[in-house]
């Protein structure tokens, strides 16, 4: 009878270091994260989106561009290596963009962040133009517009910051401190201040000059009610006659100052809650109540809160910007 032998020697299994697709055989270079991790690249991707890079690299080569006085590169079982400062994820996601692979997902601001840290070390311009573009997803503009701001002016993306600049009249300017500020001169937040507040003031200027109100304006039921309490004040329109006011009318336009001082932006004119108290006092009365919901409605939406980004657009946020060499 035979016997079947069983070779009972244990497996050696080579587990390799690197994660799938920084894992190539071929590659020339590996690099070496600040977390342990490990990546397989090619240098003529480093090269191509690094200019500094390419001098330490490539032999021979003729960038422009002096040796990155930052890498050292060693030689180690036959590959050359570079240990980085940075951390696995972030080298990864920044290596996605070296390579013709699909861009990473970046859904926080401190990731994108990050990867702009390490693209703006290494040189990596063309590859932070790609990126600049993450910054202004409208959820960031709407929850974190200071950050998107710090973020962006700190990287030199100028119509990134200005939008960012925008966004940030839809919040009290003195609001929670971010971190980011820290990367910024005081004088680029000092400029934002000033914008902020020349912002206040041209908005807040509606409110007590009617010139621009439209031709029909004196239709609206404010202009036209006998019965309501008037204002103490008659308002000239642009047609060149004066007219009394109804008070629930300049009542709400104070309201709207105040918030408008505080938050320059056409979104605070349009709240509910400033607009229910002349509603309601408006409803007491025989001859507003059927006309002042659609009268106030066209007023707001089709005039004052466009104005008051016409205001707005004739500030200009009077800030220097340093791009990126």
């Amino acid at each position: 009878m035979s016997q079947v032998v069983v070779d009972l020697t244990p497996l050696s299994l080579d587990v390799s270091p690197y994660k799938p697709p920084f894992d190539d055989n071929d590659a020339d270079l590996v690099l070496h994260t600040s977390d342990g991790g490990r990546f397989a690249v090619h240098k003529i991707f480093l090269s191509i989106a690094s200019p500094l890079l390419k001098r330490s690299l490539i032999a021979g080569s003729a960038s422009p561009a002096p040796q990155f006085s930052g890498i050292v590169v060693r030689s180690e079982k036959g590959h050359d290596t570079i240990e980085l400062s940075e951390d696995s994820l972030t080298t990864q996601r920044v290596l996605q963009y070296c390579y013709p692979f699909a861009n990473p997902v970046l859904e926080k601001l401190d990731d994108i962040q990050k990867v702009l840290e390490m693209m703006k070390k290494f040189g990596m311009k063309g590859l932070m133009d790609r990126v600049k573009g993450l910054l202004v997803q409208q959820s960031f503009l709407e929850e974190e517009p200071l950050r998107v701001f710090a973020i962006a002016y700190r990287f030199g993306f100028e119509a990134e910051t200005r939008l960012a600049a925008r966004y940030t009249l839809r919040h009290p300017i003195f609001g929670p401190y971010v971190q980011e500020l820290e990367h910024i001169p005081a004088s680029a937040y000092h400029k934002l201040l000033q914008y902020h507040r020349k912002c206040s003031v041209a908005a807040c200027g509606l409110t007590s000059d009617f010139s621009w109100f439209p031709a029909f304006a004196s239709r609206w039921v404010w202009f036209q009610c006998d019965d309501c309490i008037h204002h103490s004040l008659s308002w000239p329109l642009s047609d060149g006659k004066i007219y009394e006011v109804n008070a629930w009318f300049i009542e709400y336009m104070e309201r709207a100052r105040n918030v408008l001082r505080e938050r320059p932006c056409a979104k605070v004119v349009n709240d509910p809650l400033l607009i229910m108290d002349a509603l309601e006092v408006a409803a007491g009365c025989h001859t507003c109540r059927s006309a002042a919901y659609l009268d106030m409605s066209t007023f707001i939406g089709e005039h004052f809160s466009i104005e008051v980004e016409k205001a707005i657009d004739t500030v200009e946020l009077d800030v220097t910007f340093h791009p990126i060499a």
